[in-house]
């Protein structure tokens, strides 16, 4: 098949999130024998990591947003001043993506003409009016990261004041947005089941549930090391559920486990780390360690994961990298939100309140052999279940099933020298970045 991705944000291995997910599924069509040629915009900080995609055979167009997000607004405006009727109506994050979509339209255009897609993917329900971008003709399917309508439900559930009330006109708008631009798409999938039920009961096309997964041939788990115990929090640290879930931790949840265990440490690694998160290195023990080239050390050494989520929605990537890690996991309930064949009690210890979360991390530090049976079950579980190879298979016929039904060929030019004879024509004043980043 020829596809077309189309995401927001730039996919590369070490993005994690939803950017991790993306790269590895792209990754994992071309390694099927697929021409997968992705676009989006990105951001000047990122744009080394522009090769990321071309080295596991990807073809990656990508345009550079400016340094200022307000001057980037102001030119989307300039281009096409009918963005500025879009900001009464959309929801704030389908408005972020409309002031993208204002550069990246003509880029799409010369993908779609060069390519002749059988099938598109567009990634991030926040950038579902996209597809009023693309033809008619080609068949897309939306990939959600997670439904943003729960999310802002999530945030108002703890809220306070006037904020509760803003984040639920918030989500009633995102979901009209969604909701009403669903019939142009011919599938969705969603990366948690409780999100498929939920989109399933209010749309009428097909979803399908792939959950985010983890390479289990380069995270590996290791016998534990010797040293103090050692506790790991990962996630970017800019996210507010992960900076709002590791403070509520360490104010409410260490000091009891420092108590029981006076020598025990917590690392807590993550880029972007905001000032009340790197405030929290005062506290005895804690270490905040921020971005790192590569979380394997990090598990190696750790005793225990915890996963303090209290508030959003979508799949954390950290339960399953913990999880090929060969880990003992303490999550919350909603930490672990979504993901199928995860038992609790098996997999992972959960609990909800500050005494018992403190009291299952003690448990854990103490008790070596439930700490091996978990991170054996855990291990094997992300093994069978969550490696990117079985679930890009999974994507791989969702979209198959897509194209059939439209009765397309499945055929194509090979990328690679459609791109050499066309980027010339295509470079658009040193916006794009072709096959050598330039």
């Amino acid at each position: 098949m020829r596809i077309l991705h189309l995401t927001p944000e730039l996919p590369y291995e070490e993005g994690g999130g939803g950017r991790g997910h993306e790269f590895f599924m792209c990754r994992r069509l071309a390694e099927l024998g697929h021409d997968v040629l992705n676009v989006s915009p990105v951001l000047p900080s990122e744009a080394h990591w522009s090769r990321a995609l071309l080295d596991v055979g990807v073809e990656n167009w990508v345009l550079e947003r400016p340094v200022s997000h307000v001057r980037e607004a102001v030119e989307a405006v300039v281009r096409e001043p009918s963005v500025l009727a879009t900001a009464m109506v959309a929801p704030v994050r389908a408005l972020e993506m409309r002031v993208f979509w204002v550069r990246l339209r003509d880029l799409v255009a010369q993908a779609v003409s060069y390519l002749r897609p059988d099938v598109a993917i567009v990634g991030h329900d926040m950038a579902a009016g996209w597809v009023e971008g693309l033809p008619a003709s080609v068949p897309v399917v939306l990939t959600l990261h997670n439904l943003t309508w729960r999310w802002y439900l999530s945030r108002a559930r703890r809220g306070r004041g006037l904020a509760p009330l803003v984040l639920r006109a918030e989500a009633r708008r995102h979901q009209r947005y969604l909701l009403g631009l669903l019939p142009r798409y011919k599938a969705a999938v969603a990366l948690s089941e409780i999100e498929a039920r939920d989109l399933r009961a209010r749309a009428e096309i097909p979803v399908s549930v792939l959950p985010v997964g983890v390479d289990t041939r380069t995270l590996h788990s290791s016998p534990e090391q010797d040293g103090p115990p050692r506790v790991l929090f990962t996630g970017t640290l800019g996210y507010p559920p992960n900076s709002e879930g590791i403070r509520w931790l360490v104010d409410h949840v260490w000091p009891q486990v420092r108590a029981a265990v006076p020598d025990v440490r917590l690392d807590v690694v993550g880029r972007d780390p905001p000032a009340k998160v790197r405030a929290l290195e005062q506290r005895r023990g804690v270490s905040i360690v921020g971005a790192v080239p590569s979380m394997a050390p990090y598990f190696a050494r750790a005793h225990v994961v915890v996963v303090p989520i209290l508030t959003g929605a979508g799949v954390r990537v950290k339960i399953v990298e913990a999880m090929a890690a060969g880990r003992a996991i303490v999550s919350t309930s909603l930490g672990w939100e979504g993901l199928p064949y995860v038992r609790p009690g098996r997999h992972l210890i959960v609990a909800d309140e500050s005494e018992p979360f403190a009291a299952a991390v003690i448990e854990l530090l103490r008790d070596r052999e439930t700490r091996r049976r978990l991170g054996i079950e855990a291990r094997r579980l992300a093994e069978q279940r969550y490696d990117w190879r079985a679930l890009g298979d999974d994507l791989e016929r969702v979209l198959v099933d897509v194209v059939d039904r439209r009765g397309s060929p499945r055929a194509g030019p090979v990328l690679g020298q459609a791109l050499t004879s066309n980027a010339d024509e295509t470079s658009g004043a040193g916006e794009r970045h072709g096959p050598a980043g330039s």
